[in-house]
């Protein structure tokens, strides 16, 4: 987001002269900051998320991340293993993600998945790391293909519907868009 500098002040003008409000609504910036067509700061236009068709992808799959890891980590504090509640979350929230993202960001929630889950187990799986004369470095990696093995199921499917109805709200917006052309 780009920074818009407050206007110059008019010499002999105070807020406390005008009362703290503006004369005009032209002067003070919109909801976002950001300046209107015409390059002014403030024409009261603030993007209305429906018209826009989602959510910014970033942010959806950073919440979606944060969700599996919380869930994954609940899961091995009371189990000691990364298993269904994880999974189920992350088909879950795959499908939330690819529902609520914009149109231009529609990647994003097919590719997160697979990157949730193993940020999930990189984070929650510490727990899970054996003891040993081992390296780490090796311990780390046979807990990561030891739990992404085991829910591998898990992984797929989230990403496969993730792709499935990214790509079928893509093709819906491309004909809606060819019948109103």
């Amino acid at each position: 987001m780009r920074r818009v500098s407050p206007p110059s002040p008019v010499p002999g003008d105070s807020a406390g002269e005008r009362g703290g409000a503006p004369e005009h609504a032209a002067d003070q910036p919109d909801a976002e900051g950001q300046p209107d067509a015409e390059g002014q700061p403030g024409s009261g236009d603030v993007p209305d998320r429906a018209a826009s068709g989602g959510l910014p992808g970033g942010r959806v799959v950073a919440v979606a991340t944060l969700a599996v890891v919380g869930v994954a980590t609940v899961e091995v504090l009371r189990t000691e293993q990364i298993a269904i509640w994880a999974g189920i979350t992350l088909v879950a929230v795959s499908v939330v993600a690819s529902l609520l993202t914009r149109a231009g960001d529609r990647s994003l929630p097919a590719m997160m998945p697979p990157l949730a889950f193993l940020a999930a187990a990189a984070i929650a799986g510490q727990a899970l790391v054996p003891s040993g004369s081992d390296p780490l470095w090796l311990r780390e990696a046979l807990m990561l293909l030891d739990v992404l093995g085991a829910n591998a199921p898990w992984v797929v499917a989230a990403t496969a519907l993730s792709v499935t109805i990214s790509a079928t709200r893509h093709l819906l917006d491309r004909s809606r868009a060819r019948r109103s052309a």
